[in-house]
């Protein structure tokens, strides 16, 4: 008889694979629970990545954004003082270079320039500190000499060497140019501006042209030393920068907004943004490490972590979250933190603003406010003092503030504040209070000087709730305080809704208008170069009222192409041209081809090329006189689209031209797949013609059109010069009121028949 109590083997076996099962199942268990635990860590690891690169991108965005103000205000208010100077003299009629340049003596301290100084036709040039010089061959006199207000590249001084931007702007008498006025402003000086601490001492800023040339380059002890060219420093610094040199240079081209990761020594972001002064950009740069390290620290853990066992990694999950919050904090306190006062970033401003509308307060009035002629106490009493100013004002905006309200800082020494009231007059007091505790600010122990601080007012109509259109209320209203002169105050009156309401007016009569047969075809001509016989024109809209007055294209066709109303004014015109087309060739006259504007709305909506040449063939002139007008940019916009409607267009036989050629947006490579016949060349080219390098691309245009078989058309042509110089390098036709002027119908039919 079997006992199984009596066989200890059977049961220890037994026994031995219940464990054993167990013990797989828990292994497995284990095993599993590490693997989708490392899955998940991989895929959170992703994740945290992508939303740190965002937030680094937008934090250098935000910052860039910044200095780029600062440096356009500090530019662009030179060259405005500089223009005023110029005005002054010219309004006195003092031709005589000593009395000049003792008026330039006497008020040149009021400026950051190096030296102010005076030159006639010649190009001797006279300043302040008695020193001579030849500058008749610098590029800011001969553009000032031609009645432009201009800023020069980076150029060496001649009196001692030293790195400087000019500044020049003409002087005119009885709207002559009789002399042109210069001052030098230190490169050095923009240096000091950007270098202003940022991402804690970790950032640098440069600035650079186009080619990469250097602009101003930075102090900073991590930063290339001694710059020449950005690419070139790229290269040189690591082999591994190739495909960011390249990005960079393609940033750069396009002219827009960029982003690349850059090797010198560490790894660095830099981000790229136009200056929006000459063809400058400015580029931020900050160590990756500082943006990134806590994160990297804590996905390495994760992942040596995940070799442990799977309680231990909901631990360090838990650790990973807190770790990521930490870290966003810290990039939102770039973002949301104004690093000089202390106080809320305009971000920040817009988010409690929201906020403080959803909980439906009442009574809101938005402020705008900033210091008259700030930039006079950097100058009179340095960066440093400068900061102490906003720092303080700063402090009195938010000691100011009672339960419910907040302040902001938008940028340099302009803030925002949320005031809440009862009574719109309780607003008004408190600001003259506000402003009288900001003067109470002493500057100098040895010089009286008085800030001036500037408020516009916005009180917020009940149920509004788009912020963007409350803060322009308000700037509105500071920019009408700052126009006064007079006042620390305005508020944001009707008046200011009246101009808008007229605007919308405007928008609304256009539809009225159409109906009422008040828009009419005015017609450019275009001339052979050669024989100077009439070739062809270009169809313009023009709208007469009923009382005879012209609104000006300016006025309404942005509103057109704002509404997609354009599409219909197109279309209106090309009917039109086609019409008349038809009339003048059964009165037997010799007809040439009209160009008729085609909109970029019109790439929305292909269907409309059945629409016109439906009008072409019920008209019944052939298609060779008509052709069709777009422009450059919209070219390049939606570029897929456009190729295949104009390929369609060509099909049908439809000549097209590219409107505005060189303004901006024209990549060489894409003329080779963009089926164009004729380019116009914009009449900035033109009037650059005598500029040696103006002439140089010109000639280069006209070899580039030749070898792609395009003619070209030269607008905007006004002088016998323009005209001759033109005809010398292989212009084909040309428009402009050297010619003609755009004309009626009437009078256009009269020089056919000439």
């Amino acid at each position: 008889m079997f006992c199984p109590d009596c066989h200890p083997t059977i049961r220890d076996r037994s026994v031995f694979m219940r464990r054993k099962r167990e013990s797989i199942f828990k292994a497995g268990y284990i095993i599993g629970l590490l693997m989708i635990s490392v899955i998940a860590f991989a895929l959170y690891s992703h994740r945290l990545r992508e939303e740190l690169r965002e937030l680094v991108r937008n934090t250098l965005k935000e910052v860039s954004n910044q200095n780029i103000l600062v440096v356009q205000k500090e530019i662009e208010g030179d060259l405005a003082a500089l223009e005023e100077i110029a005005e002054r003299i010219s309004a006195l009629g003092e031709t005589d270079e000593k009395e000049i340049l003792e008026v330039l003596k006497r008020i040149e301290e009021r400026y950051s320039f190096k030296r102010m100084g005076y030159c006639r036709t010649d190009g001797i040039l006279h300043t302040t500190v008695d020193d001579v010089a030849d500058v008749s061959e610098r590029e800011y006199f001969k553009a000032s000499m031609q009645g432009e207000s201009y800023i020069s590249d980076p150029l060496i001084d001649l009196m001692d060497e030293e790195e400087i931007i000019v500044f020049s702007a003409p002087i005119k008498s009885d709207g002559e140019v009789i002399g042109v006025l210069c001052a030098p402003y230190r490169v050095d000086s923009l240096k000091e501006i950007l270098a202003v601490s940022s991402f804690e001492g970790e950032g640098y800023t440069y600035i650079v042209e186009r080619d990469g040339n250097k602009v101003v380059d930075s102090t900073h002890p991590t930063s290339f030393q001694n710059m020449t060219n950005i690419f070139t420093s790229m290269t040189e610094a690591d082999q591994r920068n190739y495909q960011a040199v390249e990005d960079l240079k393609r940033i750069l081209n396009d002219g827009r907004t960029g982003y690349v990761i850059f090797y010198n020594k560490v790894g660095k972001y830099m981000y790229t943004t136009p200056l929006g002064v000459k063809d400058w950009f400015l580029i931020d740069v900050v160590p990756v490490d500082f943006m990134e390290n806590t994160s990297n620290y804590i996905i390495h853990r994760t992942y040596l972590m995940c070799g442990f066992l799977a309680v231990i990694c909901a631990v360090i999950a838990f650790a990973l979250m807190n770790e990521e919050r930490r870290k966003k904090q810290r990039i939102q306190n770039l973002l949301y933190v104004d690093e000089l006062t202390g106080g809320n970033t305009l971000a920040r401003f817009k988010i409690e603003l929201e906020h403080r509308i959803q909980v439906h307060y009442k009574n809101i009035a938005l402020i705008k406010m900033d210091l008259d002629d700030f930039k006079l106490v950097n100058d009179l009493f340095g960066y440093e003092e400068g900061n102490r100013v906003l720092r303080f004002v700063g402090k009195t905006l938010q000691e100011s503030c009672r339960d419910g309200e907040f302040t902001g800082r938008s940028n340099a020494d302009r803030f925002v504040m949320l005031l809440l009231y009862d009574e719109e007059r309780e607003v008004r007091q408190r600001i003259l209070k506000i402003a009288e505790d900001i003067q109470s600010l002493h500057l100098s122990e040895t010089l009286e000087y008085l800030l001036h601080p500037v408020f516009g007012i916005y009180y917020r109509e009940p149920g509004e709730d788009n912020i963007e259109d409350m803060l322009d209320c308000a700037s509105l209203a500071h920019n009408m305080a700052k126009q006064a002169k007079n006042g620390i105050y305005r508020v944001y009156t009707n008046e200011i809704k009246e101009k808008e309401l007229q605007k919308k007016q405007l928008s609304d009569q256009i539809e009225h208008a159409y109906k009422n047969h008040e828009f009419v075809v005015y017609y450019q001509p275009k001339y052979d170069s050669r024989t100077q016989k009439l070739a062809g024109a270009e169809a313009l809209v023009r709208w007469r009222r009923p009382d005879g007055q012209m609104v000006s294209p300016g006025l309404f066709v942005p509103l057109a192409e704002e509404s997609g109303f354009v599409c219909k004014l197109d279309e209106y015109v090309f009917r039109e041209v086609c019409l008349a087309q038809k009339r003048w060739l059964d009165k037997g006259l010799g007809i040439v081809p009209i160009s008729v504007n085609l909109s970029r709305r019109h790439l929305d909506n292909p269907e409309f090329i059945d629409e016109y040449k439906a009008i072409l063939d019920e008209s019944g002139v052939p298609i060779e006189y008509i052709q069709l007008e777009i422009t450059e940019s919209a070219m390049f916009e939606k570029k897929d689209e456009f190729v295949q409607i104009m390929e369609r267009l060509h099909d049908l036989g439809f000549m097209i031209l590219m409107d505005d050629f060189g303004t901006g947006y024209s990549s060489l490579m894409m003329l080779k797949s963009i089926p164009i016949d004729v380019m116009k060349l914009d009449k900035s080219f033109v009037d650059d013609y005598d500029d040696a390098r103006g002439e140089s691309i010109i000639r280069c245009v006209m070899r580039m059109a030749q070898d792609l078989s395009i003619a070209i058309t030269a607008e905007g042509v006004e002088t016998e010069a323009q005209y001759r110089f033109l005809t010398s390098v292989g212009c084909d036709t040309i428009q402009g009121y050297y010619f003609a002027r755009p004309m009626p119908e009437e009078e256009y039919e009269v020089r056919m028949r000439a």
